[in-house]
């Protein structure tokens, strides 16, 4: 009798243990989605669009940035925030002085989920600007590690082909009230120009927002 409960009450733990060891399921729903074009900037404040290289994005900005809030989000766990990031003309990555560090951030209800830098710097053994992305600043990366592709350059760098760098990046962030705000801006420094915002600067092209719960 005393083995026939043994066995059960194993089995019973084995069964408990398997079940637990089930991936869940994740159940996603789009809750933000834009492409910037001029009709296309609900709930967002500071979204400036223009066209650049055939295409609509929000910017340029330098020393500036935009916000979205969203509200009455379904139940989550996770927000999944997808975006293409366009880095236009000279960043300097983790240079100090008059020309950087080039700091580039993201918050999600105050909470800093990006703090990097970014170079558009070559790179050669006498001379390199270091970024930190995709590590948080101020780790050190080769300039443009994690770029997609390349496109010209916006102002100062617009004769050059590779002018801006672009990345595409996903975060996926613990979250579960219904409402978030999150911002995008940066802290670009470039004090030896009258023109900061022709020598750096920064764009979006596309992002999207997802929730995510775990089933």
């Amino acid at each position: 009798m005393l083995l026939n409960v043994i066995k059960a009450t194993f089995f019973l733990s084995v069964l408990i243990l398997l079940a637990q060891c089930q991936p869940k399921e994740e159940l996603t729903e789009v809750v933000y989605t834009s492409q910037f074009d001029q009709s296309d900037l609900a709930d967002i404040d500071g979204a400036v669009p223009f066209d650049f290289n055939g295409d609509w994005v929000v910017g340029p900005y330098n020393r500036g940035g935009f916000r979205i809030d969203l509200s009455d989000m379904p139940k989550h766990d996770f927000l999944e925030v997808s975006f293409t990031l366009l880095l236009h003309d000279s960043w300097d990555g983790n240079a100090s002085g008059d020309d950087g560090p080039d700091r580039w951030y993201m918050e999600l209800d105050d909470a800093r989920i990006m703090d990097v830098t970014f170079s558009n710097s070559p790179c050669v053994s006498t001379y390199c600007l270091f970024q930190s992305y995709p590590k948080r600043f101020p780790d050190f990366s080769n300039p443009r590690t994690g770029a997609s592709y390349y496109l010209p350059g916006l102002c100062h760098r617009a004769d050059q082909s590779d002018g801006t760098s672009v990345y595409q990046i996903t975060k996926t962030i613990a979250h579960t009230s219904k409402t978030a705000f999150l911002q995008f801006y940066d802290r670009l420094v470039q004090t030896n120009t009258d023109y900061p915002a022709c020598d750096e600067s920064w764009s979006m092209s596309s992002l999207e927002i997802r929730t995510v719960r775990l089933e």
